[in-house]
């Protein structure tokens, strides 16, 4: 830790070419857990983990039951066991497992087993095979926690505190291009016209990935969201 820190054991500019290892600030992480109800009941997974931050809070200030990180990078894995071990959190409620998450669909990770899992946490780039994987390995009532850089245009929140949202198993599926955009940019009324069309909510996540994210996801989002309802159809 710092000198004269009591909490403050990172510096980001330790970071790497991987993207940010702690996504959020605290009072966000507090927000999404506030949002999913994070509670000592539960068993909480962060696919793709970082530096364990949203492991630590999870741990120390919603004592969960567990929570299970999954991290690739080495580095990152170094640092986040480090972090871990300096709040003396034991491996059997905290615990960082070396691996790509989308083995967790295959059984071939250790000490990991997602079907266990109460809450999700997905903050990367998502497709669909990763929903079908979801779909299939969680279990009934599992709370899937994600926010608006990386949508899931083929099923629905449940509840938003934005930028988060939270979708539960079974998901509930989009029957409707407007629905959809309505409850993503939680937009009711028309800047332009007498009514909201999808044409002005695409546009307006065009907008906002132009600020924060990439706009060529939303283009894969409109592709998916078509593909899917096409073939629910």
């Amino acid at each position: 830790m710092r000198k004269g820190s009591l909490i403050d054991d990172t510096e980001m500019m330790e970071q790497d070419y991987y993207g940010i290892p702690i996504m959020f600030q605290n009072p966000q992480i507090r927000k999404m857990f506030n949002l999913v109800k994070l509670n000592s009941d539960d068993i909480f997974y962060d696919l793709g983990s970082g530096w364990a931050q949203n492991i630590i809070i999870a741990l120390t200030e919603y004592k969960v039951k567990e929570a299970v990180g999954i991290e690739e990078n080495e580095g990152r894995l170094k640092k986040s066991c480090e972090r871990l071990e300096k709040r003396k959190i034991p491996k059997n409620e905290g615990r960082i497992v070396k691996g790509k998450f989308e083995n967790l669909f295959k059984n071939k990770l250790e000490d990991a087993d997602i079907t266990k899992a109460t809450v999700v946490f997905y903050g990367l780039q998502t497709d669909k095979q990763l929903l079908d994987d979801l779909e299939k390995n969680l279990k009934s009532g599992c709370r899937l926690l994600y926010y608006y850089n990386c949508l899931f245009p083929e099923i629905m929140p449940i509840s938003t505190d934005f930028p988060f949202f939270v979708s539960k198993k079974p998901f509930r599926h989009t029957k409707s291009k407007l629905e959809w955009l309505k409850k993503v940019t939680l937009k009711k009324k028309s800047s332009i016209s007498k009514e909201l069309s999808e044409e002005e909510l695409w546009d307006e996540i065009r907008h906002d990935y132009d600020i924060e994210g990439d706009r060529d996801d939303v283009k894969k989002y409109q592709k998916r969201l078509n593909d899917f309802l096409n073939k629910s159809h």
